[in-house]
């Protein structure tokens, strides 16, 4: 067949100008179909070519059987290469579609995963950062109203205190002074005739004794309404009071020594309120202890899921960030893959294309030249030639 192809291009460079020249005188015997289809034929290198042979080969052998024979040979070769391309063609279908498939299968993937962490952090994270913002300043509120409170119980305390001091203070100068008074007014008890009703007494001596009883007037009349009855009794003694008189300086003293026993029991009561107060103090010192450490563990803890929360944010939007940049790279690539395709099918099909009109041609070529008229129109031009 090779030897076919080589003699025919040779026996095509010879004759071609042969025949193109002497295409004109021809004219006249040439039967008009078939000189038509001759037309039809050259305009194509291929129909051009057979036309040639079936000269050369009349030229040669007379008969154009052999012609026939070796165009069927060369459009087999034609079907062949058609089927090669279309082989190879499934080939490079399956692959593009094998590419198509698993580029479009990560691309989906990468989605989802965008997908999957947005609505991870816009419904999960965002929204439980913000929900752990109003805990934490709600804590922090706690926190410094606890603080608050201490500082608070710490002064209410120390009030008590001063208080207490400044009470037990004035409480122990009027027993001081009270005790004083009686201790003169028992020296004058002493100092007389237990018999008789009055006692003599010096200048001095009522000096001391008034000095004193004014001290505790002093001191008593700090202590406030509940001893205004012993403080009007005391001043109604004091005034133009005559200490020489047994009977009164005996009422004076039992005055005072019910006084001193008022205010001991003050006093005492003074301490049983400071110690109660104390422990009130140490109570309420305990709660408000217990609740910042509650407060402050509780605040670590949520201002450490915070953090964790914060941290986790930038790794999801560190991923969908990638995640974008890979579905991208799919996308990229599967519209270059697409891009490529379309290419190749456009040669794809201008190959077959191109090819099934040389296999129209040839299967023309066949039933021109095998036609009578056809062999006459040979006969006639070779005889002229």
């Amino acid at each position: 067949m090779k030897r076919f192809l080589s003699m025919a291009m040779i026996l095509y460079v010879v004759t071609s100008t042969k025949i193109q020249n002497n295409q004109g005188v021809m004219d006249q015997y040439v039967n008009p179909g078939v000189q038509q289809q001759i037309d039809e034929l050259t305009q194509s290198k291929i129909g051009h070519l057979v036309i040639d042979l079936a000269e050369v080969t009349m030229r040669v052998t007379g008969a154009v059987d052999s012609l026939t024979e070796g165009v069927k040979a060369f459009g087999r070769q034609i079907e062949e290469r058609l089927n090669l391309e279309n082989t190879q063609w499934e080939v490079i279908e399956g692959e593009h579609n094998a590419k198509v498939i698993s580029l479009s299968s990560q691309a989906n993937q990468a989605e989802f995963d965008i997908n999957r962490e947005k609505k991870v952090l816009n419904s999960e994270l965002i929204p439980r950062i913000q929900e752990l913002d109003d805990i934490l300043l709600g804590l922090k509120a706690k926190q410094t109203d606890n603080n608050q409170s201490f500082k608070e119980a710490e002064a209410i305390r120390n009030i008590q205190h001063d208080s207490f001091v400044q009470t037990t203070t004035e409480f122990t100068d009027a027993l001081r002074n009270i005790d004083e008074a009686l201790d003169l007014l028992t020296d004058l008890f002493k100092s007389g005739d237990i018999r008789a009703a009055f006692i003599e007494i010096s200048d001095e001596q009522k000096h001391k004794v008034n000095k004193a009883l004014k001290q505790v007037k002093s001191n008593t009349e700090k202590f406030g309404h509940q001893y205004s009855s012993f403080i009007q009794a005391l001043t109604n003694l004091t005034e133009g009071f005559n200490f020489k008189d047994r009977q009164v300086l005996k009422e004076m003293c039992d005055f005072l020594n019910s006084l001193r026993l008022n205010i001991f029991d003050a006093l005492t009561k003074a301490y049983k309120d400071e110690d109660s107060q104390k422990q009130q103090n140490q109570l309420r010192i305990q709660q408000l202890t217990s609740e910042k450490i509650v407060f402050d563990q509780q605040y670590a803890d949520f201002y450490q899921e915070r953090e964790d929360k914060t941290v986790r944010i930038s790794d999801v939007q560190t991923m969908i960030s990638t995640r974008q940049a890979d579905l991208k790279a799919y996308q990229d690539r599967l519209r270059t893959e697409n891009n490529n395709y379309s290419a190749n099918l456009k040669i794809h099909d201008d190959i077959l294309s191109s090819v099934q009109q040389e296999l129209a041609i040839l299967a023309k070529a066949l039933q021109v030249v095998q036609t009578p008229p056809f062999l006459d129109f040979l006969n006639a031009r070779i005889s002229k030639a």
